[in-house]
């Protein structure tokens, strides 16, 4: 920042007046520090720092606002909880820096899949939220899909020549049908993420066992 100081006539600032926007320059300088410190200190604490995606704080505070804001105008809410399915043998095969980069591949997928509106959260270890407005039933079906199509022809490689596919299960519970809260939705949306991640891993087994 600058701070500049005009008079009408040539010469009038004297000696006295340097002294004293020196004092007052070194007083405006400490402010300004200060509220860029704790702008990111706010900033920080509804951060995650691997994916730079907003943390569960974030969504805590946001997801009761969107909550009440879709009773009042009797609209749907879309709350998804995705889960990195390869992310533990990723982890033990090539190791954890490989992992995080699967994480913020992932991350970045889900947060340019949304409106800028919408919400993706980092919840913690291999599973993301994200959190929908005005999003019914069939408009949640259809983004399930588009994000499972979107995570896995995410090009991502180990090295030069290992590629390895990313997959996501993912459950979808819908305000108010669902549920009337956060955690009515989130419980639904956890069940029914499983219940994927089941199915799936039946799915390849059959498979398997038919190839065989």
């Amino acid at each position: 920042g600058a701070l500049v100081l005009y008079h009408t006539a040539p010469h009038g600032f004297t000696e006295e007046h340097r002294r004293l926007v020196s004092r007052i320059s070194g007083q405006i300088a400490a402010a300004v520090n200060n509220a860029v410190v704790f702008e990111q200190t706010r900033e920080d604490s509804v951060t995650d720092p691997l994916t730079g995606l907003p943390n569960t704080r974030f969504l805590y505070s946001h997801a009761g606002r969107e909550l009440a804001r879709a009773a009042r105008l009797k609209s749907s809410v879309t709350l998804m909880l995705l889960d990195l399915d390869n992310l533990k043998p990723i982890n033990d095969t090539f190791g954890h820096q490989a992992g995080n980069r699967a994480l913020c591949a992932v991350a970045s997928v889900l947060r340019g899949a949304i409106r800028p509106y919408d919400i993706c959260v980092r919840y913690g270890g291999d599973e993301f939220i994200v959190l929908l407005s005005d999003f019914g039933n069939e408009q949640a079906e259809a983004k399930r899909l588009e994000l499972h199509k979107a995570v896995e022809s995410t090009p991502f490689s180990v090295g030069d020549l290992l590629r390895v596919r990313l997959t996501i299960s993912i459950g979808a519970a819908v305000f108010p049908d669902d549920g009337d809260s956060y955690e009515a939705l989130l419980q639904v949306a956890d069940r029914r993420m499983y219940e994927e991640k089941a199915a799936r891993k039946q799915s390849r087994a059959e498979r398997a066992v038919h190839r065989s």
